[in-house]
């Protein structure tokens, strides 16, 4: 499959996906596994055409507040995890043999499916900053972070989709380097250590164009086991009926 193929594709996949606050970034899942270790790379050939998905400012209530009021929920995973199954089953009705791997899956051993900061940063879509390479941190124990090119912190990483039957010839496109070496150390630090105070997602935010909404802000920072509540009041404000 060559590039005008891939995009192709992409384009039937974004008409299923974008008007519901998402977008989407191909790659191949060789360049996925040279950067994992072996336990968590993906078991196809180098040459599989890929996406990692992204939820967008706008998913919120173009895709979570329209799933509360119009789908039944079964309780059986977090809400906005139920939302992305439910939006994600539209892709494999259209193409069943995709295979799709969300950031909140678990393997039978408990580690991640996939490692959608990785996925998003071979894909191009998003630059994923390791502390490691940066000296200033002092060697302390921190989680990485990922800064979006459009949405800066304003996003969420969410699925994965691998389409077996497709093998790709794609030029491997590098993420932009937005940030300064000393905004990336900033960006580390805050969310890591003032990850409740939303800053972190603020960082380099001249180039961002749109946040999360009130309502989204509220929702997340509500405890999860208090969310119900939240939900359905929601659910309430946005039904047709």
């Amino acid at each position: 499959m060559d590039a005008e193929k891939v995009k192709n594709l992409q384009l039937q996949l974004e008409k299923i996906l974008v008007p519901h606050g998402f977008e989407i970034h191909p790659f191949l899942t060789g360049w996925y596994n040279d950067q994992v270790s072996p336990k968590f790379q993906l078991n196809y050939p180098e040459n599989t055409l890929a996406f990692i998905a992204i939820s967008t400012p706008s998913m919120f209530e173009r895709a979570f507040l329209p799933f509360l009021s119009s789908q039944s929920r079964s309780g059986l995973h977090d809400p906005i995890d139920e939302c992305m199954l439910h939006y994600f089953s539209k892709v494999k009705d259209v193409f069943p043999t995709v295979s799709t791997l969300h950031d909140f899956q678990l393997s039978p051993s408990r580690r991640p499916k996939v490692l959608v900061q990785t996925a998003g940063h071979v894909a191009g879509a998003v630059r994923f900053y390791q502390p490691p390479d940066y000296p200033e941190l002092g060697g302390k124990k921190f989680y990485p972070v990922c800064h979006h090119p459009t949405w800066g912190g304003w996003f969420a990483l969410r699925t994965v989709m691998i389409f077996p039957d497709f093998a790709a010839n794609l030029d491997r496109a590098e993420p932009p380097r937005l940030l300064s070496d000393t905004q990336a150390v900033d960006l580390i630090k805050l969310y890591n250590e003032c990850w409740k105070d939303w800053r972190w997602r603020d960082v380099g935010r001249d180039n961002v164009v749109e946040k999360y909404s009130e309502n989204q802000i509220k929702y997340f920072e509500t405890l999860p086991a208090e969310r119900f509540k939240m939900i359905d009041d929601l659910a309430l404000d946005t039904c047709p009926c």
